[in-house]
């Protein structure tokens, strides 16, 4: 492997240029190669931006000829069921948005295809890589370990729809067509699904970061137990026994985003308050609190620690090159987002309970 990572990139859409591309071209550390981009005159004027040095229009031609040590893949999720195997069979460690793909048969495949050839593959749940997710993991593992703050007891996750781009410029788009990729065979929901695989793509594609990125900190498997009828309020048990909610109810409120995880201990708190997804240079809010006496009159400690104020795309994008040049495992392996789809399965099947279906 090269000094500095290969890379070859697969789409440049919205979040193919803005959370992806132009977050590499900062990393020193690697060197953009190549791009496959049906439309080629946005695809040359995307790579004379950020300095990538070869355009293909499809990304069979570029594993064919491009010299790569890595691919970031960067399309709709329902071609990654045939997109991904092709990168796999070309021997390329890479990286892609999430979800994995759409069908739990598809994903281990996937999954199997990779640990197969001892491919890293790293799925994009970005929300791992914000300094206040990570710091909130490590605390959890340490209130765990030492059992200082009793049991866990209860996790609440709230997350309404609301403004996730936050102003963030548009991509460069010439107005151009694309050439490739419209003949491919699109996935689709599972036929079991009925009417509800809709809802089941809008949930993977929409929550499928809070399904991850509630076992992230908790450091546990979950089942889920309930789903109310309109949709609004899923409910889970922990492997270890703690319930969990997961909110999706919207509050009306699209102008900000309002995205909460709070992890109850008996004997302390910690919250954690995420920001838009598209906000740069801005990570989570943690409030920490513990119980600091045996009665109720020595009141709670409140900590507030410093966190930076990093962007988790450009955090996920230099865990990935940093992956790739030491040989580590990633934080978001694709094995963990089968689980993923798992719960997001057991989502539908709650629903369909409740529709006598």
């Amino acid at each position: 492997m090269s000094q500095k990572i290969r890379l070859g990139f697969v789409g440049a859409g919205f979040m193919g240029q803005l959370a992806h591309i132009a977050n590499y071209a900062t990393i020193e550390d690697c060197e953009l190669v190549a791009l496959a981009e049906g439309r080629s005159e946005t695809a040359q004027v995307v790579a004379q931006r950020y300095g990538i040095r070869e355009i293909y229009p499809n990304h069979h031609e570029m594993l064919e000829k491009a010299e790569l040590d890595g691919v970031v893949a960067i399309m709709g999720f329902h071609l990654y069921h045939t997109l991904v195997p092709d990168i796999l069979a070309a021997g390329k460690p890479l990286t892609t948005e999430k979800p994995i793909c759409i069908g739990v048969d598809s994903a281990r495949k996937i999954v199997g295809m990779a640990e197969e050839r001892g491919l890293l593959y790293q799925v994009g749940y970005m929300k791992r890589h914000d300094p206040g997710s990570k710091l909130v993991c490590k605390m959890v593992q340490e209130w765990k370990a030492s059992g200082d703050m009793g049991g866990m007891t209860y996790v609440r996750v709230t997350m309404p729809s609301g403004d996730w781009v936050y102003e963030h410029e548009p991509p460069i788009n010439k107005g151009d067509s694309p050439a490739i990729y419209d003949a491919q065979v699109s996935e689709t929901a599972p036929e079991w699904m009925g009417d509800l695989g809709r809802q089941y793509i809008s949930f993977i594609n929409f929550y499928i970061h809070q399904v991850n990125l509630l076992r992230y900190l908790m450091g546990e498997d979950y089942t889920v137990t309930y789903v109310d009828p309109r949709s609004q309020i899923l409910v889970a048990i922990s492997d270890s026994g703690v319930p969990c909610t997961l909110e999706i109810a919207s509050y009306g409120l699209r102008h900000k985003w309002e995205e909460s995880y709070r992890i109850c201990f008996e004997g302390g708190r910690i919250d954690l308050q995420l920001p838009a997804p598209m906000a740069r240079q801005r990570a989570g809010d943690v409030t920490i609190y513990k119980q600091s006496g045996s009665s109720n009159e020595d009141g709670p400690q409140e900590i507030l620690p410093i966190v930076p104020q990093r962007w988790s795309f450009l955090e996920e994008a230099r865990h990935f090159v940093h992956c790739l040049k030491t040989g580590n495992s990633t934080i978001a392996p694709a094995s963990d987002a089968i689980k993923d789809l798992e719960v997001s399965e057991q989502y539908i099947r709650h629903l369909m309970a409740a529709d006598g279906k």
